[in-house]
């Protein structure tokens, strides 16, 4: 793999009421694209207007981050959902936070589902509900998603962009599925660069059991509910500098 451009993305926005998750402010000059939560598992109208202004401020692209409507499990858990429901929680959401980006004379830079959605849309119906509600709120919007994901193959049979994305900061099963935590646990920065480093070098990643899987990605994912997330930014940071790697939003191109 000879990757000369790599998109940060990180999770955002994910408070509500005078409780914050994440140093947004400290985050934010460290990333490239911000997925800002959109009221059901996380954030509120403040939170989602102050984040949306920040990201401006900072040249930061910004996109929907939906999630199932569980503010208590902050969309870490799976719920039994219609498609029906599905359809009309991603819509509300995605609809919900275009409002605020055009008061900020923002675009929509995609839509990345969040949390316990990586295992309901692994159903091709749930999938397919998911879509229906981005390309009829926001048509033509680029996903941002795992490889090898039913999501994936069916946006892109409908010619939707998609930045397929790793996650360094968690782990993954030897079958290549990811391990979704309930809560963010700190990560080793030496653990960090050596698999971004791994992934620009090799297109693969290799996890705590030592599988190696590939993961030919245009993007890596940072949560910014990581006890030391900072540090683990520093260390993505560090390891794309060392492997000659520019940071870009990945539907922008322009490094920061």
């Amino acid at each position: 793999m000879a990757a000369r451009i790599l998109d940060i993305n990180c999770d955002m926005g994910e408070g509500f009421g005078n409780w914050r998750m994440a140093d947004d402010a400290a985050v934010l000059p460290l990333v490239t694209t911000a997925n800002l939560a959109c009221g059901f598992h996380a954030g509120d109208p403040v939170i989602m207007m102050e984040t949306a202004g920040a990201a401006r401020a900072a040249g930061v692209a910004v996109g929907a981050h939906p999630g199932l409507p569980d503010l208590a499990g902050f969309g870490r858990r799976v719920m039994a959902l219609s498609a029906a429901e599905l359809h009309a929680c991603v819509a509300y959401q995605v609809g919900a936070l275009q409002a605020f980006l055009r008061i900020h004379d923002l675009p929509l830079n995609h839509v990345k589902p969040h949390g316990a959605m990586f295992h309901v849309l692994r159903n091709p119906e749930m999938a397919e509900a998911a879509l229906d509600a981005i390309t009829g709120t926001a048509p033509g919007a680029p996903i941002y998603w795992l490889v090898g994901e039913v999501f994936t193959a069916r946006a892109r049979a409908r010619g939707l962009r998609v930045v397929t994305e790793a996650y360094p900061d968690l782990d993954y099963a030897d079958d290549g599925m990811l391990l979704v935590e309930r809560r963010k646990r700190p990560v080793e920065p030496a653990v960090i660069e050596a698999r971004i480093t791994e992934i620009l070098t090799r297109g693969t990643l290799t996890n705590s059991r030592g599988t190696t899987l590939p993961m030919e990605v245009e993007s890596v994912c940072i949560h910014s509910d990581g006890p030391n997330v900072l540090e683990v930014l520093a260390a993505v940071r560090r390891a794309a500098e060392a492997c000659g790697v520019a940071l870009a939003c990945a539907t922008r191109g322009a490094a920061r």
